[in-house]
């Protein structure tokens, strides 16, 4: 995206221009080019090509791990509760063992997640068009790399309600993350002399290759920044606000997350143990700031950092025809 001086708001080309233009004269990008140019706005070629690469490392919530593909029950004969020490008239005065029952449910293994952090890498090219001076629509494509991690504790409910035992405490449990990510959005600017105002939004899919699932992405990015061409210098730069709201399904194999020997005494006969984890952003906002420099009317170099529990940096290679 080039950010050339479009010093004017929507609603302001609209309600003046859209009266006045015929669709009898030659179609141009953007609509309205010739008129806004006539009153002197200098706007951007109507096509541009991007190359990308995005690092990012944030925090996250695991809402819940489910799992499946599991036995109805471990079907052991129980066993009664032991003192492991000495006894005395009927008291232990050593280790009590809680008693096991028969048949535990399989189902009441308990899983509790302790936050968590994901660092992803993102590659993308993007192919964008400016319809009207204050309205540019893309779509992008790319590649995501990464991992996500987050602390557990397993436990067992053996009969015992609200008081299940811990067989797993504070365990890494790591997800690689690798998927091929499609989306669109837009932008809206509008500016007054060399101070100028942009709105991104976007709506993106990843496909995850690596294990099943998927990412849903809905990014929304306001920014106000000033404009240093008029001054010499070939450089646009802003400061801004970024949501994001992104929620991660994510499954796969439940041998990823026990170990193989447990996972082989609870698995259900022709079945494969899975797990099914729902997870979304710590925090949905940041501070983002960002630069646009000039090469020549043809390339231009964008980047853009981000501050706070988000932190990411950007940068990307622009070219507009």
């Amino acid at each position: 995206m080039e950010l050339r001086r479009f010093s004017t708001a929507a609603a302001i080309i609209g309600t003046t221009f859209a009266p006045t233009y015929s669709f009898a004269t030659s179609f141009e990008l953007p609509i309205w080019k010739s008129e806004a140019e006539e009153r002197g706005y200098i706007l951007p070629k109507a096509f541009g090509i991007s190359v990308g690469y995005m690092h990012v490392e944030q925090g996250i919530n695991v809402n819940s791990i489910e799992l499946n593909g599991l036995k109805n029950s471990l079907g052991n004969s129980g066993r009664p509760e032991q003192c492991i020490g000495i006894s005395i008239g009927g008291n232990c005065n050593g280790w009590l063992i809680p008693e096991i029952p028969a048949d535990i449910p399989v189902n009441d293994i308990i899983v509790d997640t302790k936050g968590g952090f994901q660092e992803s890498d993102v590659w993308t090219v993007r192919a964008d068009m400016w319809l009207f001076p204050f309205l540019n629509l893309y779509a992008i494509a790319g590649k995501i790399t990464g991992y996500s991690e987050t602390t557990i504790d397993v436990a067992l409910d053996l009969g015992t309600p609200g008081n299940p035992t811990t067989i797993v405490r504070d365990a890494a449990f790591k997800l690689d993350l690798d998927g091929n990510m499609y989306g669109g959005g837009l932008v809206v600017a509008g500016g007054y002399n060399e101070w100028f105002t942009i709105v991104d939004a976007s709506y993106t899919k990843t496909n995850l290759t690596v294990i099943d699932g998927g990412i849903d992405s809905i990014v929304v990015t306001p920014r106000v920044g000033y404009d240093f061409t008029n001054h010499g210098h070939p450089v646009r730069v802003w400061v801004g606000g970024q949501y994001q709201n992104i929620q991660q399904t994510l499954k796969g194999d439940l041998r990823d997350l026990f170990p193989a020997e447990f996972v082989d005494l609870v698995e259900a006969d022709g079945e494969t143990a899975g797990f099914v984890v729902k997870q979304e952003l710590a925090s949905e906002w940041n501070t983002v700031v960002g630069f646009n420099y000039v090469i020549n009317p043809t390339f231009n170099i964008i980047g853009e950092f981000g501050f706070g529990d988000r932190q990411s940096a950007f940068i990307s290679l622009d070219t507009r025809f």
